[in-house]
């Protein structure tokens, strides 16, 4: 599942085991379904949830965001893309509930990567930006 702001990781999964179980399923984790089980129930669902963690946002108009804007604007002259989310799985929230320090990311993967997925590759060009803007970071 991927998860926005505010949701509990486990308490999502809850709800989808609850979906399903509304629309007639039986719902089971264990690795096989035993014949019992398929003898008994017309409508089976193995679903198992593995863990997840809960979804993360830094505010952009803390201090420490905005310096690292204008760390990154002062290696280019068009303007930065801000965006106040991501799309993957990272686990920032463990930096904010145990640490109680806020995090940022700074993706330099060109938009169409395909991250993790078959010829997954990095433009050129993104990985020279990439080094400037991490240098960039580096000398705040």
């Amino acid at each position: 599942l991927r998860l926005v702001l505010g949701n509990d990781a486990k308490r999502q999964v809850q709800k989808v085991i609850d979906h399903v179980k509304a629309q007639g399923y039986y719902v089971t984790q264990n690795e096989s379904i035993t014949d019992e089980e398929r003898l008994t129930y017309p409508r089976i669902a193995r679903i198992v949830a593995k863990d997840g963690y809960n979804a993360h946002r830094t505010p952009m108009d803390l201090p420490v965001a905005q310096t690292v804007i204008n760390a990154l604007q002062s290696t280019v002259t068009d303007a930065i893309v801000l965006l106040p989310s991501s799309g993957g799985s990272l686990p920032l929230y463990v930096f904010r509930q145990y640490l109680n320090t806020p995090t940022l990311t700074v993706p330099v993967a060109n938009h169409d990567n395909n991250q993790h997925a078959e010829n997954e590759n990095i433009r050129i060009q993104n990985l020279w930006d990439g080094l400037e803007t991490y240098v960039a970071l580096m000398r705040m």
